[in-house]
């Protein structure tokens, strides 16, 4: 599996409108829902109680939101960009420029782990978020993901 065997182009997202955390989950939540067949809601409200255990955001403008979600059948993943950037009260107090969101199966540990691990290590790389951060469209954020993405 790879990351963009778990992502589809109606959750990229390249200009996302949230101008904080909470608005971004309510965002990012009616495209996951359309590809899941989840209510917007349940999505929203699995995302934000993650939230309020500690932030998701982990430095370098970028933020890894990640949930269980009872019902799902396999781990999924949305991408937002928003160039201005998003208040996640960062430790590092910088908004957060580049978003990936991960759910997963509530019995599925070793991939989401994994995935979770090399999102972060592909996000530390300063050239692949700007990258990332010029992509204009769905398909060239793939592009981008596809020349880093390997098997895990």
């Amino acid at each position: 599996m790879k990351i963009c065997d778990c992502l589809s182009d109606e959750c990229i997202i390249c200009g996302v409108k949230a101008k904080d955390k909470w608005s971004f989950f309510k965002e990012i939540s009616k495209p996951l829902s359309k590809v899941l067949g989840l209510p917007p809601e349940e999505i929203e409200k699995v995302l934000e109680e993650r939230e309020r255990l500690g932030t998701t955001a982990i430095g370098h403008e970028i933020a890894l939101p990640h949930s269980r979600l009872p019902g799902l059948d396999r781990i999924v993943l949305a991408v937002a960009l928003n160039k201005e950037g998003i208040d996640f009260e960062a430790l590092d107090r910088k908004p957060v420029k580049v978003v990936f969101v991960v759910l997963a199966p509530e019995n599925e540990s070793q991939r989401y782990l994994k995935i979770l691990a090399q999102l972060a290590r592909l996000l530390k790389n300063e050239n692949f978020r700007q990258r990332l951060l010029s992509c204009q469209s769905p398909e060239e954020i793939k592009k981008v993901l596809s020349e880093v993405d390997y098997e895990f």
